[in-house]
Protein backbone atom coordinates (compact mmCIF):
# COMPACT_ATOMS: atom_id res chain seq x y z
CA UNK A 1 0.00 0.00 0.00
CA UNK A 2 2.67 2.72 0.83
CA UNK A 3 4.47 1.65 -2.16
CA UNK A 4 1.23 2.26 -4.61
CA UNK A 5 0.98 5.69 -2.76
CA UNK A 6 4.28 6.70 -3.67
CA UNK A 7 3.96 5.90 -6.62
CA UNK A 8 1.17 7.97 -7.21
CA UNK A 9 3.18 11.17 -5.36
CA UNK A 10 6.52 11.10 -7.75
CA UNK A 11 4.31 11.81 -10.61
CA UNK A 12 2.34 14.40 -9.35
CA UNK A 13 5.71 16.12 -7.74
CA UNK A 14 7.14 15.96 -11.25
CA UNK A 15 4.19 17.82 -13.05
CA UNK A 16 4.07 20.40 -10.45
CA UNK A 17 7.38 21.12 -10.72
CA UNK A 18 7.62 21.11 -14.38
CA UNK A 19 4.67 23.79 -14.40
CA UNK A 20 5.71 25.72 -11.93
CA UNK A 21 9.20 26.15 -13.76
CA UNK A 22 6.79 26.76 -17.32
CA UNK A 23 5.57 29.56 -15.20
CA UNK A 24 8.41 30.80 -13.94
CA UNK A 25 10.51 31.35 -16.85
CA UNK A 26 9.06 35.03 -17.37
CA UNK A 27 11.78 36.93 -17.67
CA UNK A 28 15.01 36.51 -19.10
CA UNK A 29 18.47 37.41 -21.09
CA UNK A 30 19.41 35.48 -24.44
CA UNK A 31 23.35 35.98 -26.40
CA UNK A 32 23.14 35.47 -29.90
CA UNK A 33 26.31 34.77 -31.51
CA UNK A 34 25.00 36.33 -35.49
CA UNK A 35 27.41 34.95 -37.83
CA UNK A 36 27.56 36.69 -41.79
CA UNK A 37 29.26 35.01 -44.66
CA UNK A 38 30.58 38.58 -46.28
CA UNK A 39 32.39 36.85 -48.91
CA UNK A 40 29.52 34.63 -50.38
CA UNK A 41 27.16 37.81 -50.38
CA UNK A 42 30.21 39.81 -51.99
CA UNK A 43 30.41 36.53 -54.61
CA UNK A 44 26.57 36.67 -55.26
CA UNK A 45 26.45 40.45 -56.72
CA UNK A 46 29.56 39.56 -58.78
CA UNK A 47 30.17 43.22 -59.78
CA UNK A 48 33.32 45.25 -59.93
CA UNK A 49 32.81 47.12 -56.39
CA UNK A 50 31.94 43.58 -54.46
CA UNK A 51 35.23 41.77 -56.53
CA UNK A 52 37.42 44.61 -55.06
CA UNK A 53 36.58 43.53 -52.12
CA UNK A 54 37.22 40.18 -51.75
CA UNK A 55 40.73 39.84 -51.05
CA UNK A 56 40.88 42.66 -48.59
CA UNK A 57 37.93 41.88 -46.05
CA UNK A 58 37.09 38.56 -43.90
CA UNK A 59 35.00 35.80 -44.96
CA UNK A 60 33.10 36.17 -41.95
CA UNK A 61 31.41 38.78 -39.64
CA UNK A 62 30.85 37.41 -36.03
CA UNK A 63 28.91 39.98 -34.02
CA UNK A 64 27.09 39.21 -30.52
CA UNK A 65 23.65 40.66 -29.60
CA UNK A 66 21.18 40.38 -26.17
CA UNK A 67 17.66 40.05 -26.54
CA UNK A 68 16.22 40.69 -22.82
CA UNK A 69 12.65 39.94 -22.12
CA UNK A 70 9.87 40.33 -19.07
CA UNK A 71 6.55 39.16 -19.49
CA UNK A 72 5.43 40.01 -22.71
CA UNK A 73 7.70 43.13 -23.69
CA UNK A 74 11.09 42.21 -25.43
CA UNK A 75 14.22 44.48 -26.64
CA UNK A 76 17.35 43.22 -29.09
CA UNK A 77 19.80 45.17 -29.42
CA UNK A 78 24.32 44.78 -30.07
CA UNK A 79 26.40 43.82 -27.59
CA UNK A 80 29.62 43.54 -28.98
CA UNK A 81 31.75 42.31 -31.94
CA UNK A 82 33.92 39.40 -32.10
CA UNK A 83 35.72 40.42 -35.41
CA UNK A 84 39.28 41.58 -35.40
CA UNK A 85 39.54 43.37 -38.59
CA UNK A 86 36.84 46.71 -38.44
CA UNK A 87 33.91 45.93 -40.96
CA UNK A 88 31.52 48.58 -42.18
CA UNK A 89 27.78 47.99 -41.54
CA UNK A 90 27.14 48.13 -45.02
CA UNK A 91 28.75 45.04 -45.26
CA UNK A 92 28.36 43.46 -41.59
CA UNK A 93 24.84 44.41 -41.48
CA UNK A 94 25.75 45.77 -37.78
CA UNK A 95 24.37 49.11 -36.98
CA UNK A 96 25.57 49.39 -32.88
CA UNK A 97 23.14 51.32 -31.92
CA UNK A 98 19.62 50.47 -33.15
CA UNK A 99 17.32 48.96 -30.93
CA UNK A 100 14.12 46.85 -31.26
CA UNK A 101 11.19 46.75 -28.66
CA UNK A 102 8.49 45.03 -29.05
CA UNK A 103 5.15 44.37 -26.72
CA UNK A 104 3.78 41.33 -27.90
CA UNK A 105 0.18 42.03 -26.14
CA UNK A 106 -0.23 45.19 -27.49
CA UNK A 107 1.20 44.06 -31.12
CA UNK A 108 3.01 46.85 -30.99
CA UNK A 109 6.98 47.52 -32.08
CA UNK A 110 9.68 50.94 -31.42
CA UNK A 111 12.59 50.79 -33.15
CA UNK A 112 16.00 52.92 -33.10
CA UNK A 113 17.09 53.31 -36.24
CA UNK A 114 20.47 55.23 -36.63
CA UNK A 115 20.39 56.45 -40.17
CA UNK A 116 22.78 59.36 -39.17
CA UNK A 117 20.83 60.59 -37.25
CA UNK A 118 18.37 58.73 -34.06
CA UNK A 119 15.52 57.81 -35.35
CA UNK A 120 12.33 55.95 -33.86
CA UNK A 121 9.96 54.14 -35.62
CA UNK A 122 6.72 52.47 -34.41
CA UNK A 123 4.25 50.64 -35.55
CA UNK A 124 1.83 47.27 -35.56
CA UNK A 125 3.83 44.04 -35.20
CA UNK A 126 4.18 42.05 -38.56
CA UNK A 127 1.56 39.44 -39.13
CA UNK A 128 4.17 35.96 -39.41
CA UNK A 129 2.89 33.12 -41.00
CA UNK A 130 4.45 30.32 -39.63
CA UNK A 131 4.62 26.36 -41.13
CA UNK A 132 5.21 24.60 -38.43
CA UNK A 133 7.73 21.16 -38.98
CA UNK A 134 6.76 17.88 -37.21
CA UNK A 135 9.94 16.52 -36.64
CA UNK A 136 12.81 18.58 -37.22
CA UNK A 137 13.67 18.97 -33.69
CA UNK A 138 17.13 20.24 -32.69
CA UNK A 139 19.15 20.97 -28.79
CA UNK A 140 20.11 25.21 -28.40
CA UNK A 141 21.48 26.48 -25.54
CA UNK A 142 20.53 23.59 -23.82
CA UNK A 143 17.07 24.14 -24.89
CA UNK A 144 14.60 21.73 -26.75
CA UNK A 145 13.81 23.58 -29.84
CA UNK A 146 11.40 22.55 -33.18
CA UNK A 147 11.74 24.33 -36.46
CA UNK A 148 9.70 26.75 -38.16
CA UNK A 149 9.69 28.87 -41.28
CA UNK A 150 8.55 31.70 -43.25
CA UNK A 151 8.93 33.97 -46.27
CA UNK A 152 9.15 37.89 -45.34
CA UNK A 153 8.98 41.20 -47.88
CA UNK A 154 7.79 38.31 -50.44
CA UNK A 155 10.86 36.43 -51.09
CA UNK A 156 12.68 36.33 -48.50
CA UNK A 157 12.73 32.76 -46.45
CA UNK A 158 13.39 32.67 -42.90
CA UNK A 159 14.00 29.32 -40.83
CA UNK A 160 13.73 29.47 -37.19
CA UNK A 161 13.96 27.08 -34.31
CA UNK A 162 12.03 28.13 -31.10
CA UNK A 163 11.66 26.11 -27.69
CA UNK A 164 8.21 26.20 -25.95
CA UNK A 165 10.30 25.83 -22.82
CA UNK A 166 10.28 29.48 -22.23
CA UNK A 167 6.77 30.46 -23.29
CA UNK A 168 7.74 33.73 -24.77
CA UNK A 169 6.69 34.46 -27.85
CA UNK A 170 9.31 36.56 -29.16
CA UNK A 171 13.05 36.70 -30.68
CA UNK A 172 15.47 38.51 -32.51
CA UNK A 173 14.70 41.81 -33.72
CA UNK A 174 10.47 41.51 -34.78
CA UNK A 175 10.65 37.89 -35.73
CA UNK A 176 7.64 36.80 -32.79
CA UNK A 177 4.28 34.75 -32.79
CA UNK A 178 5.75 31.43 -32.09
CA UNK A 179 4.49 29.28 -29.20
CA UNK A 180 7.71 29.53 -27.09
CA UNK A 181 11.38 31.92 -27.80
CA UNK A 182 13.18 31.89 -30.90
CA UNK A 183 16.69 30.40 -30.25
CA UNK A 184 18.01 29.99 -33.86
CA UNK A 185 17.54 31.75 -36.84
CA UNK A 186 18.71 31.29 -40.86
CA UNK A 187 18.25 33.77 -43.07
CA UNK A 188 20.00 32.57 -46.73
CA UNK A 189 19.53 35.60 -48.70
CA UNK A 190 21.46 37.69 -45.99
CA UNK A 191 23.63 34.42 -45.57
CA UNK A 192 23.12 35.43 -41.47
CA UNK A 193 22.50 32.65 -38.83
CA UNK A 194 21.80 33.70 -35.04
CA UNK A 195 22.38 30.86 -32.67
CA UNK A 196 21.48 31.52 -29.24
CA UNK A 197 25.14 30.93 -27.17
CA UNK A 198 23.63 31.21 -23.22
CA UNK A 199 20.00 32.20 -21.71
CA UNK A 200 20.32 33.45 -18.19
CA UNK A 201 17.22 33.67 -16.27
CA UNK A 202 18.12 36.25 -14.22
CA UNK A 203 15.24 39.05 -13.35
CA UNK A 204 15.73 41.85 -15.73
CA UNK A 205 15.20 45.44 -15.25
CA UNK A 206 11.92 46.66 -16.56
CA UNK A 207 11.66 46.92 -20.15
CA UNK A 208 11.32 50.11 -22.12
CA UNK A 209 11.05 51.68 -25.69
CA UNK A 210 13.99 53.67 -26.87
CA UNK A 211 13.03 57.35 -25.99
CA UNK A 212 16.30 58.85 -27.40
CA UNK A 213 15.25 60.16 -30.90
CA UNK A 214 13.14 61.68 -33.42
CA UNK A 215 9.88 59.64 -34.31
CA UNK A 216 9.87 58.94 -38.41
CA UNK A 217 7.48 57.42 -40.65
CA UNK A 218 8.33 53.89 -41.79
CA UNK A 219 8.34 55.40 -45.70
CA UNK A 220 10.53 58.09 -44.09
CA UNK A 221 13.65 55.22 -42.92
CA UNK A 222 13.05 53.45 -46.14
CA UNK A 223 13.81 56.16 -48.09
CA UNK A 224 16.96 57.22 -46.30
CA UNK A 225 18.08 53.46 -46.71
CA UNK A 226 18.23 54.43 -50.32
CA UNK A 227 19.92 56.98 -49.36
CA UNK A 228 22.58 55.54 -47.37
CA UNK A 229 23.29 52.68 -49.77
CA UNK A 230 23.83 54.88 -52.47
CA UNK A 231 26.29 56.86 -50.78
CA UNK A 232 28.17 53.88 -50.07
CA UNK A 233 27.85 51.63 -53.08
CA UNK A 234 27.13 54.58 -55.97
CA UNK A 235 23.55 52.93 -56.00
CA UNK A 236 20.58 51.68 -55.10
CA UNK A 237 21.67 47.47 -56.02
CA UNK A 238 22.28 47.46 -52.01
CA UNK A 239 19.07 48.38 -50.95
CA UNK A 240 16.80 45.66 -50.49
CA UNK A 241 19.36 43.92 -48.26
CA UNK A 242 19.54 47.10 -46.12
CA UNK A 243 15.71 47.52 -46.15
CA UNK A 244 15.02 43.12 -45.18
CA UNK A 245 18.21 43.71 -41.98
CA UNK A 246 16.47 46.92 -40.85
CA UNK A 247 12.69 45.54 -40.52
CA UNK A 248 13.68 41.79 -40.04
Amino acid sequence: MKHSITLLILPFLFMTTQGYAQKFITSGTVEYEVKTNIKKGLEAEDDMWSRALLDKIPAFSVNYYTYSFKDHEGVYKFDHSGDKQKIGSWLSGVEEENIWYNDYNANRYANLITIDNYNIVEGDLRKIKWRLSPTETTVIAGFNCRKASTVLFDSVYVFVYYTEEVPVAGGPMGLHGLPGLILGVTVPRLYTSWVATSLKLDPVTPIKPPAKGKKVSEAFVMGALKEYGKRWTGGDKYTNTLIWRTFL
